[in-house]
């Protein structure tokens, strides 16, 4: 789902991360010590984003507790390869959190949704209380996106261990970009078919007189 953090999630999570590795790699320095150090950038950024908000944001929590655990676990086992599928450990749990949400009145994404469109909150759960087909989208949106999650994770987990070491901090960046562009797919169909868009996500235009 769409994300707070806008252009700073490439630089910061993904571009500074991989020039880390790789310009300490040419300089001699071990997967592991590279891997270690590339993970920094993103713990300063997810706590500058939680200091900054001034509330939970459970996302960058799971962010910054799987890259401190990751890390810890990584160095007392001596194996880098603990350290790469981290964003394995978030995937996975939500997904099944995810897909858990079903059995809640609110599933996951409508709620998420909902948080993120403040404005139209009112609306958004007008729709949900007078509208099947409305609530029928968000729950079906919700299944796409615990499913779309488990195969990330699991793909994630095994390029973690099949690839050289050196390539997989390449592919984790293109993996995020799939599994969020093709979820883009059912998401936009589902919310179209229902008229979700329309009524809700649709730019306004402006009143005449």
């Amino acid at each position: 789902m769409p994300t707070h953090r806008g252009p700073w999630l490439l630089v910061v999570d993904i571009g500074i991360p991989l020039a880390l590795y790789y310009g300490l790699k040419a300089l001699g320095a071990s997967d592991l010590t590279a891997l270690l150090v590339g993970v920094i950038p993103g713990l300063i950024s997810s706590a500058v984003s939680l200091v900054r908000t001034r509330r939970t944001d459970l996302v960058g929590m799971a962010v910054v507790i799987s890259m401190v655990a990751s890390s810890v676990i990584a160095v007392a086992g001596g194996d880098a390869r603990l350290l790469l599928v981290r964003n394995a450990w978030i995937s996975l749990p939500f997904a099944g959190i995810t897909l858990w949400s079903l059995r809640h009145p609110q599933p996951l994404t409508y709620v998420v949704t909902r948080s993120m469109f403040a404005p139209r909150a009112a609306l958004m759960d007008e729709l949900w209380e007078s509208d099947e087909r409305f609530r029928n989208a968000w729950k079906w949106i919700t299944v796409w996106w615990g499913i779309a999650t488990i195969v990330d994770g699991v793909v994630r987990i095994g390029v973690s261990y099949t690839l050289p070491i050196s390539v997989v901090p390449a592919t984790d960046p293109v993996i995020t970009i799939v599994t969020i562009v093709v979820l883009q797919v059912p998401t936009t169909v589902l919310l179209r078919r229902s008229g979700t868009w329309h009524r809700v996500f649709a730019p306004r235009r402006p009143t005449v007189g």
